[in-house]
């Protein structure tokens, strides 16, 4: 294959609400990491290991990006960012409650190819946190949130898919 092949950097990263009503766009995105669990177990008889079977069972993820977008943490932890006010006096608000449950969303990555008009699409279907959003306030530094969770099978039996394409294409918008 000669297209899609060598994915450089990470121009697009976006967060869906599941049912696809909402999108939002991490403009400062810098990393998406993934990795496939998988559950594996070894069969030993007569001193050696005579069968062995790995299956995928999950999907782990993790995303950073520069900067704190209120919208993209509301959807992912199923909160509202509430703004209210007029320019220049706007404020978004976030309020986060003990028993607050985390929902499910999608995750869509997008990488450049080394060639001009290809790219590389990584679509995680069905994700939730499985820890908390993180960042820090720090003397002479940008705040960077960090999540990380796991993707589940959606029900059609696919946890993700890596799309190469010939034609770089937008990231789907649900």
């Amino acid at each position: 294959m000669a297209y899609g092949d060598k994915p450089f950097g990470l121009r697009d990263l976006k967060v869906t609400k599941l049912d696809g009503s909402l999108q939002v766009d991490l403009p400062n995105a810098l990393t998406l990491t993934f990795k496939e669990r998988i559950t594996s177990g070894e069969l030993r008889g007569d001193d050696a290991t005579v069968a062995v079977v790995a299956i995928t069972d999950a999907f782990e993820w993790e995303i950073e990006a520069g900067g704190i977008d209120l919208a993209a943490y509301a959807l992912m932890t199923g909160r509202t960012a509430t703004t209210s006010g007029t320019t220049p006096n706007r404020t978004t608000t976030l309020v986060g409650n003990a028993g607050d449950n985390y929902p499910y969303f999608k995750i869509y990555g997008k990488s450049v190819g080394d060639n001009s008009s290809d790219d590389i699409h990584v679509k995680i279907l069905k994700a939730k946190l499985t820890g908390p959003l993180e960042g820090e306030f720090k003397d002479t530094e940008f705040f960077m949130t960090k999540c990380s969770g796991i993707a589940i099978d959606p029900g059609a039996g696919n946890l993700f898919e890596i799309v190469q394409n010939e034609t770089s294409s937008t990231l789907p918008s649900s």
